[in-house]
């Protein structure tokens, strides 16, 4: 959710919609398993916002429906719908201080994250370690964005 949240901002939109998605395990030699009426939740939030905590208000829950105990995922994500540019979203005259203070406070998260090149500031609810390690074993090269990447002739 924090590095959904952080690429809506990035990009200049704003999720109407959270769809939160698991594909665990195989049963008798599938795969993997995934029954979109069961393992899928997704809300309709009552404003667009790219903003993380309101992200993860919403999203924690699901992932609680979600959750089964003693079962092994293989795969787990969420997704974004009903984008909409972050500045067409109306806020009401309620919350005019507060939303400015919610865009200032993740503008400089997202600041210090990309300048570090790491999550280096982070929410509690993402965990302090990562305990997981994404396979990048068939990427390809990105020898047009990184230096240390970039194919040598000799």
């Amino acid at each position: 959710i924090a590095r959904a949240g952080e690429k809506l901002r990035r990009q200049g939109f704003a999720a109407g919609i959270i769809d939160v998605f698991a594909v665990t395990n195989g049963r008798q030699g599938e795969r993997y398993h995934y029954n979109p009426q069961t393992d899928h939740r997704f809300v309709k939030l009552p404003k667009a916002t790219s903003y993380t905590t309101e992200l993860m208000d919403h999203a924690l829950p699901l992932v609680d429906q979600l959750f089964r105990a003693g079962q092994k995922y293989l795969k787990a994500g969420v997704i974004m719908g009903e984008l909409v540019p972050d500045e067409a979203v109306q806020s009401d005259i309620f919350s005019g201080p507060i939303h400015e203070n919610q865009r200032t406070l993740m503008e400089a998260i997202d600041n210090i994250n990309f300048s570090m090149r790491g999550d280096v500031v982070k929410y509690v609810a993402s965990g302090l370690k990562r305990n997981w390690k994404m396979r990048q074993d068939m990427r390809s090269g990105k020898y047009t964005t990184r230096w240390e990447e970039l194919y040598e002739i000799k």
